[in-house]
């Protein structure tokens, strides 16, 4: 294959203008794939959703879905609801413009698997919970268990809308929309979604949720595919420009704080991060107790961490593919953001129906992740507060109440993905959220699990101090990694001193009462 590797602007603005056409002439073909897939999905959920009589039902499937099938599926879902179209971008954009430094976090996770199976699980799955946030009103009281999904609340419904926001941007950019096509886009996905988790329940999201998982990885292999059959270069040659370019080195050893990507950031970081992704994250919890039991969670964590470790190396050859195909083949038009690259290399190098599978793998993400949130946070304001504070209700009623939940939440995202761009870089954003909220949610969890009650003021100085020093973090522009660490190790440390001066009764203070009725 031979062809020129210096593109003049006349050159460049022919092809972009070619492949602008292009896009409009290949829409229809791309549009069927993408809405079959989409009315195949949400068939599929609520055919696979089962009979729903309750709020448990709706949110943990009542324990039901044990058995090798269904470990399979929830440990799919697991590794889907976070690889939201989100990831989708920011991996390939991060290997694009930093190397493969990210994919040390790799050799964290089978320490992750050993703590979840021999210490995790049999403590959480063994206390004979229903749902996610009860062991904390068991063991610790209700008004930790009520400010901890307060907390859960603050960091997924602003991690919903940026999670639809920036997908919808992509979207925009595969298929050369002008922004006009904005909201459309968003209320379609944002609605869709809703209404769709409305009906569906845990038990269908989670089935169609590792049918996703799958498309999403056809959807990367098909795009490292065409890069590797058509980059303008022999194998030799690209594999020289990633070493000399930095693109291969996986360890960066710098002390510096403010380096993003150093191996002490990934490991430390990403290592707390982890932990409070699934131990302290109402979306993990869910899928824990839905299987019920700790050998199929265990054999579901197994199947997301397979998941995880393939997804992200796939998106890792994306980006190493599409920083070899730009390097070698010049465009005078590729956008300044890498963040952008990976929308626009498919909108125009992508032939016909392929660019109409990538936009379905990544609304299969999209999709995937604002099912889970949004059923996630209707069970959050059921389960936490309506059924913890209000009058008890009949099974009916929790149905209905958990339903309108559903609806409420995933209104309000898709309104809220609007805002997301006034918000400054939607990708970091989010990643400081989670860090500021996950370090003192694990923080309350791991003593609840521990069954070392507190006196709950304790835990929300440490909270409030913890938040301040992830704040400072962010403000001393050190790396995003550190923030996580930080608000998790001063809430951890102020709860325990203060669990060292107070030491409550053996029993938590507080009776748990069930109030489904």
């Amino acid at each position: 294959m031979i062809s020129s590797r210096v593109v003049n602007l006349t050159t460049a603005r022919t092809t972009f203008a070619y492949e602008y056409e292009r896009g409009f002439d290949l829409r229809s073909v791309d549009l069927i794939i993408v809405f079959g897939y989409v009315a195949f999905i949400i068939a599929l959920g609520l055919k696979g959703g089962g009979k729903q009589e309750n709020a448990a039902d709706v949110f943990t499937a009542g324990g039901r879905m044990s058995g090798i099938f269904h470990s399979i599926c929830v440990g799919l879902s697991i590794a889907a609801a976070y690889f939201s179209g989100l990831s989708f971008l920011i991996y390939p954009s991060v290997v694009y413009s930093d190397g493969i430094k990210i994919l040390a976090c790799l050799i964290m996770f089978p320490i992750t698997l050993i703590i979840l199976r021999y210490w995790f699980f049999p403590k959480y799955i063994g206390a004979g919970l229903k749902y996610p946030y009860e062991i904390i009103e068991k063991r610790i009281g209700r008004s930790a268990r009520t400010t901890a999904a307060g907390m859960f609340l603050l960091l997924r419904v602003g991690w919903l809308a940026a999670m639809l926001y920036a997908p919808a941007v992509a979207f925009m950019a595969m298929g050369n929309l002008e922004n006009h096509w904005f909201w459309p886009i968003v209320l379609g996905m944002g609605l869709t979604c809703t209404v769709y988790t409305t009906l569906a329940g845990i038990q269908g999201l989670i089935i169609t949720d590792a049918l996703q998982m799958l498309m999403i990885i056809v959807g990367i292999v098909v795009t490292v595919g065409y890069c590797v059959l058509n980059v303008d270069a022999t194998a030799p040659e690209v594999y020289h420009y990633l070493k000399s370019s930095g693109h291969l080195t996986l360890f960066d050893f710098s002390l510096d704080p403010k380096r993003t990507f150093t191996i002490w950031a990934i490991l430390v970081g990403i290592t707390t991060a982890n932990a409070g992704t699934y131990m302290a994250d109402q979306i993990s919890l869910q899928r824990y107790l839905a299987v019920g039991n700790v050998k199929d969670a265990s054999r579901s964590f197994l199947l997301n961490i397979i998941g995880v470790i393939i997804v992200l190396l796939l998106l890792a050859a994306v980006g190493l593919a599409t920083a070899s195909w730009y390097h070698f083949s010049p465009d005078l038009n590729l956008p300044a953001s890498a963040d952008k690259v990976f929308p626009y290399f498919v909108a125009n190098q992508l032939p016909a129906g392929v660019c109409g599978l990538i936009l379905a793998a990544l609304l299969a993400a999209t999709i995937t992740t604002m099912n889970s949130g949004i059923n996630t946070l209707a069970a959050t304001f059921t389960l936490d507060f309506r059924m913890t504070y209000g009058k008890p209700m009949t099974p009916e009623q929790q149905l209905r109440y958990s339903r309108y939940a559903c609806l409420i939440i995933g209104t309000a995202a898709t309104v809220l993905a609007g805002c997301v761009e006034k918000l400054g870089t939607i990708f970091d954003i989010s990643q400081k959220l989670l860090g500021l909220f996950l370090g003192p949610l694990l923080t309350c969890m791991l003593f609840a699990v521990m069954n070392k009650p507190f006196k709950p003021i304790f835990w929300l100085v440490g909270s409030a101090l913890g938040l301040a020093a992830g704040v400072i973090v962010m403000a001393a522009h050190f790396s995003s990694l550190y923030v996580a660490p930080a608000t998790f190790l001063t809430s951890f440390a102020v709860t325990a001193i203060g669990r060292l001066l107070y030491k409550p009764a053996a029993k938590a203070p507080v009776e748990f009462v069930m109030r489904a009725g």
